[in-house]
């Protein structure tokens, strides 16, 4: 759901909840009320509402916040900390990017796992071979995860919407653009694993499918796509 969703939803909620509590034919609770628990019941309802409207606004509308290596150790961690950029104006596409590509390529992963177990006898050394192939595409892309993280949990929307327009304050210019450079080579980068972690998912998933399909004899096609999928995962290590 996105930001302005979220936001839209928690207002039209705070009205539409106000509007039953106070209004005269629905609850008609207010504070000047002789009984004295529909008296106090209006308030608890008018504090809470206060604090829902302040709290839920400023939490929607503060963006993200910065982490802590600390809480980067699992990968449920690392996803936690993605989906909290997925509100960002302008980094919030490429962490709900990551996420969508890391849920994918455990799918993927699980397929390609499924058919080596068809196709190759437990334990043997073909079979660990592969596996161990795919196992470690994942755990690249694990790390992969992390980097972007990391990377985005130094970003600030607003200063980056003023780096964008820093050519009208009074902040000198090469320093603005300097800086600006350091948002530019991060997202790059970011972009640039992006790639590498879609061409990894189509390896795996035609790993899988062309394991599966009954009508191959040999695994020459296969072992060649091995290989591209080592050679994807090293280069994976370039982003980290």
């Amino acid at each position: 759901m996105s930001q302005k969703i979220k936001i839209l939803l928690l207002n039209l909620g705070i009205v539409v909840t106000a509007v039953v509590t106070y209004s005269e034919g629905l609850l008609g609770l207010r504070p000047t009320d002789p009984s004295l628990l529909k008296a106090g019941l209006s308030i608890l309802i008018g504090l809470g509402l206060g604090a829902g409207l302040v709290g839920g606004n400023y939490k929607l509308l503060g963006g993200p916040k910065p982490v802590k290596n600390v809480q980067l150790e699992s990968a449920s961690q690392i996803e936690n900390t993605l989906k909290s950029f997925t509100g960002s104006r302008f980094f919030g596409e490429l962490a709900r990017t990551g996420l969508d590509q890391y849920q994918r390529l455990r799918l993927s992963s699980s397929r390609a796992e499924t058919a080596i177990h068809l196709k190759f006898q437990k334990g043997s050394m073909t079979a660990s071979r592969y596996l161990g192939a795919v196992a470690a595409a994942e755990n690249a892309m694990l790390d992969n995860m992390k980097t972007m993280a990391l990377r985005l949990s130094v970003f600030s929307d607003d200063e980056y919407e003023r780096l964008l327009n820093y050519r009208y304050d009074d902040i000198p210019d090469d320093i603005q653009e300097q800086q600006l450079a350091l948002y530019d080579k991060s997202l790059s980068f970011i972009r640039g694993s992006v790639a590498v972690n879609e061409n990894l998912i189509l390896k795996l998933d035609t790993l899988a499918f062309d394991m599966s399909d009954s009508a191959a004899k040999d695994t020459g096609e296969t072992d060649a796509l091995l290989e591209e999928i080592t050679a994807l995962t090293n280069e994976l290590k370039y982003y980290r």
